[in-house]
């Protein structure tokens, strides 16, 4: 079977002990793959592309999802199990690691207002109040440079960094920048 993966989801195949695969742009052409690995959200404009190929969806906002999709992967037999379950033991450390950073703005009873779907789920995984009258948090593409009094902006495609610590980097500016208000 011949595995295709997009560039921004390239780590998946080290968490799951992927050897044999290659790095394609299934969202603007055709590739010679059976199974391809791509961002939620696009597997329609995919699949319009590449009709023959079987279509897998990373989600990836929270730990939880990305965990999830192992255990998709692992259950569709793609990659090595020992080396996925090895995967989803590390994440679910580094998840309770950032998770025990929140306790102290959990303390404190801050609010928080998300301004999208994405953000206000890795609010709620890190445990925080959600309320119309919190802090308002949005992602950078939405901000238009005006207002940034009790706002936070969150860089949501920070592309220098890997899968994993994109990931953590979206709890990690959360929790300090809500820190910072705090002060």
């Amino acid at each position: 079977m011949k595995i295709g993966i997009t560039k921004m989801y390239k780590e998946i195949a080290d968490l799951i002990g992927l050897k044999d695969f290659k790095i394609v742009d299934p969202y603007n052409s055709k590739v010679d793959c059976d199974f391809l690995i791509i961002s939620k959200g696009y597997k329609e404009r995919v699949k319009k592309l590449n009709p023959e190929a079987e279509v897998f969806e990373v989600k990836s906002a929270t730990f939880t999802d990305l965990i999830d999709s192992l255990e998709e992967l692992k259950k569709l037999g793609i990659g090595d199990e020992e080396k996925i379950n090895n995967s989803i033991k590390f994440l679910k450390n580094k998840e309770k690691e950032i998770k025990n950073l929140s306790e102290n703005i959990k303390k404190l009873n801050i609010k928080i207002n998300p301004k999208t779907k994405f953000i206000k789920k890795v609010v709620e995984d890190l445990g925080l109040e959600i309320s119309n009258d919190g802090i308002l948090i949005i992602p950078d593409y939405l901000f238009d440079g005006k207002n940034i009094e009790n706002i936070i902006i969150l860089k949501t495609h920070n592309y220098d960094l890997g899968l994993v610590e994109r990931i953590e980097d979206r709890y990690l500016q959360i929790i300090n920048k809500l820190e910072m208000q705090k002060r």
